[in-house]
């Protein structure tokens, strides 16, 4: 196979893919690969900041052309590296904490009682509703997601509200303020969630809590009661991974939070175009980027997100303010995003979508 055939296959690799990112995606699938291999798809994933299925699928165009092996984990045939990996630099790999994974943190040995306590519960707790893009993470996150409220000053004296809490990131909060702190740590802490069945779990484990706390049930897609405006200090999210959740978990917080505070949001696209509208609804929304922590959440079974989220600390501003304001009619979870988009392909088609397109539920 010639060398001039490496720019073919990466076009029609991306043609086959459908790839958003076109040409340039693919090159950046392949570069990864020469300067890795052999590595997992999730791992790619993770470096070339695209989700695993599309990731998997330019893999498995690149082993028809001979240019990716069969084996596992991906690495290059000899054709492949011929063609891609000639330019290389030949580098050693950066050296990152086996422990933390270059997140800073590693749960040290004295919260170990914590860590079972909170694996028993999640073991418990109710199953992820994948209509409403839930996918819990794992304890050690519960953990360092605590961690990282306290060491930002974000956690004691605060009033807190946690916009949808599948992940139980309350519960793991009652275990520190119960094993480390006092009835003054926390002086509020508010859940709202649109699950019924994650509310009622989490009230019956913050039962007898040292700090008052309330869980209401609310779809989001309906601003914040009036009681629950412009009051807390702090703000946990892990919204659905789509621009229009970001936007409108984004505004909820923008409601909650009084002049001043933190948010503390997590989200999980890899497209860079995704992470650029939701950095700019981050901006419009009068908050600040104070630190940006990438895959500093990991998650059961999260596949399509390479199992892991990055995680924002954001600080209110003089210019804060709701980017939605009122309720929102559009798309809102992942399978309505994707089926709003094939909607309108379908329409300039001609044609109608399957009506077998997944919508989520709501709550009046």
């Amino acid at each position: 196979m010639p060398l001039a055939d490496a720019a073919d296959i990466v076009r029609e690799v991306a043609g086959a893919v459908g790839l958003a990112e076109g040409e340039p995606g693919v090159r950046a699938v392949l570069t990864a690969l020469s300067r890795l291999e052999p590595i997992s798809i999730r791992g790619l994933s993770r470096t070339v900041e695209l989700p695993v299925p599309i990731v998997a699928s330019i893999c498995g165009e690149l082993r028809k052309r001979r240019v990716v092996a069969a084996e596992r984990p991906a690495q290059l045939t000899s054709t492949g590296r011929r063609l891609f990996a000639s330019g290389s630099l030949t580098l050693d790999r950066s050296v990152t904490c086996p422990a933390c994974a270059g997140r800073g943190f590693a749960v040290p040995s004295h919260l170990r009682p914590i860590a079972t306590a909170l694996k028993r519960i999640a073991w418990a707790a109710p199953p992820p509703v994948l209509e409403l893009d839930q996918c819990h993470c794992t304890v050690e996150t519960k953990i360092r997601r605590v961690v990282a409220l306290h060491e930002a000053d974000a956690l004691v004296g605060r009033r807190m509200l946690l916009l949808g809490d599948d992940d139980l990131t309350s519960v793991a909060i009652r275990h520190f303020v119960e094993r480390f702190g006092s009835e003054q740590t926390v002086m509020e802490l508010v859940v709202v969630d649109l699950d019924p069945a994650i509310l009622g779990f989490v009230h019956e484990e913050l039962h007898g809590a040292p700090f008052p706390f309330r869980c209401i049930q609310r779809d989001l897609r309906k601003p914040l009661p009036s009681g629950l405006r412009h009051v807390f200090d702090t703000v946990v999210t892990d919204p659905p991974y789509t621009v229009p959740a970001a936007r409108l978990f984004l505004s909820r917080a923008a409601e909650g939070l009084g002049r001043s505070g933190d948010v503390f949001f997590s989200f999980g696209s890899r497209r860079p175009e995704a992470a650029f509208h939701v950095q700019r609804a981050i901006l419009e929304a009068g908050f600040a980027i104070r630190r940006l922590v990438r895959d500093f959440n990991d998650y059961v079974g999260a596949g399509a997100l390479g199992g892991t989220s990055h995680l924002y600390h954001l600080t209110a501003t003089s210019a804060l303010r709701p980017v939605v304001t009122g309720r929102h009619e559009g798309p809102l979870y992942t399978a309505d995003v994707t089926s709003h988009s094939r909607s309108s392909v379908w329409r300039v088609a001609g044609s109608s979508p399957s009506s077998s397109a997944r919508s989520s539920p709501t709550v009046p």
